[in-house]
């Protein structure tokens, strides 16, 4: 009789025990839940200039000390705007890095008063754009008429556009769609014209590219003789 009370009471201590424990737990827990605060982070990899909707971020609870000073704090504070750098599933959104989403293209906040973001398809650069990636710099240069001339250097890739989304999202070879180029109205007047009029082709800059005076020339200077690496002596 003795062993089934004694064998009874350790059972009723044990489960006291359990209890007061899990009451400790479940306190500590909910202190620490008391300590975190509600921050904005990506649901999945997103692409520098996506326009954020539901389901592209959500809301979770982190510690206090581990939320970044900028970050945005709701979810509403998000949608519809546009995140200029890429992030990573789970990175804090900062409210630094967006830009107001209503009626304005990707490249709004990245252009001076006086640029503008200009789309040239595949088809208007004899080539493509193959090889050609964001920040590159081109030369254009266009054949009309029998002549050759550069109409502008060192021009800004802003971006290069697939025709699959899949594909630009894992940034794997592609034929581009075409790309953006960073101009001012003049410099597109002058590309829209010899596109629609000649045959253009792009060059890429290296690193270490600078503007070269460049003249252009003509069919009947091409029997005129060359100089260092072929190059045409001009008059």
């Amino acid at each position: 009789m003795r062993l089934v009370l004694g064998a009874r009471v350790r059972h009723l201590i044990l489960c006291l025990v359990a209890a007061v424990l899990t009451g400790v737990f479940v306190e500590v827990y909910l202190a620490g839940l008391g300590a975190r605060v509600p921050v904005v982070v990506a649901a999945r990899d997103l692409p520098a200039h996506t326009v954020l909707e539901e389901g592209l971020v959500k809301a979770v609870l982190l510690p206090k000390a581990a939320v970044h000073p900028g970050a945005v704090r709701k979810v509403p504070d998000a949608l519809g705007r546009i995140t200029l750098v890429p992030r990573a599933a789970g990175e804090q959104l900062l409210t630094a890095t967006l830009v107001e989403g209503d009626a304005s293209g990707p490249f709004r906040a990245r252009l001076a008063a006086e640029e503008r973001a200009l789309f040239l398809p595949s088809s208007a650069a004899v080539g493509g754009w193959l090889g050609v990636g964001r920040g590159d710099f081109v030369d254009l240069t266009v054949a009309l008429d029998g002549a050759a001339v550069c109409l502008a250097q060192g021009v800004e890739v802003l971006e290069v556009v697939f025709e699959s989304a899949a594909v630009a999202l894992r940034r794997s070879e592609g034929v581009p769609a075409g790309v953006y180029l960073r101009v001012t109205p003049a410099m597109a007047e002058r590309l829209v014209l010899a596109v629609e009029n000649g045959k253009v082709y792009v060059a890429v800059e290296g690193w270490g590219g600078v503007p070269v005076p460049s003249p252009g020339v003509w069919l009947d200077q091409l029997y005129s003789g060359g100089g260092a690496f072929g190059e045409v002596t001009l008059p």
